[in-house]
């Protein structure tokens, strides 16, 4: 579907509340189109500005052409700042900021490809509460089509490209059968049956001395 690309750039944050008891703040700010996490995007981590963190960072989200199709969608652009804790302990939460990509889109329409610099108040994680300001610059894109792909068609029917006839050659090798464990067949050794010597038998040699 069309879009266009907004070109956000996250300048910097003052007067944070501070949510670290023991530890110094090191925050960075993590963008993505609310409700997509595949359009999530970080920051660097300002591990000096505390709670006057600094980024001057830009990001890149695709948005509806309008903003009449963004409102129908209920696109919001949100960013949630983050500071990293010491001791292998999990990031902690320090604030949000949720702008209507409605919005935006409204204001670039009168000044077109120039950036605008506005900003926002940072509220508490899925509260009410302020605390701290968002400063961001941000254009807009112009509007892209859909990247239609080439089909052919015939006769109503959707056609796929014929492949160039080219001419078959056997190939040069020779084809050997797989080994088979069977086992081989020998003839059978000749064997050499030799007869009997004739054995003149007597009768003393027969039935003894005693009856001669």
């Amino acid at each position: 579907m069309a879009h266009r690309v907004l070109e956000l750039t996250l300048v910097s944050a003052s007067d944070l509340k501070d949510v670290n008891m023991l530890s110094h703040m090191e925050v960075y700010a993590a963008a993505s189109i609310y409700g997509d996490p595949l359009t999530r995007q970080c920051t660097h981590t300002d591990r000096y500005g505390g709670r006057y963190p600094e980024w001057h960072k830009t990001l890149r989200f695709a948005v509806p052409p309008t903003a009449a199709a963004a409102s129908a969608a209920g696109s919001y652009l949100h960013v949630l700042l983050r500071t990293e804790r010491a001791f292998g302990f999990d990031d902690r939460d320090v604030g949000e900021v949720l702008v209507p990509v409605a919005d935006l889109l409204a204001g670039a329409c009168v000044t077109g490809a120039q950036r605008r610099c506005a900003s926002y108040q940072v509220r508490k994680v899925q509260c009410v509460e302020h605390h701290g300001v968002l400063s961001v610059s941000y254009r807009l894109g112009p509007v892209m089509a859909p990247v239609r792909r080439d089909i052919e068609r015939c006769g109503g029917a959707v056609g796929y490209p014929v492949m160039r006839w080219q001419p078959c050659h056997p190939p040069s090798y020779t084809y050997v059968p797989p080994y088979q464990s069977v086992a081989p067949r020998y003839p059978l050794p000749y064997v050499r049956t030799l007869a009997p010597k004739n054995v003149r038998r007597t009768g003393a040699s027969r039935w003894g001395s005693a009856q001669g």
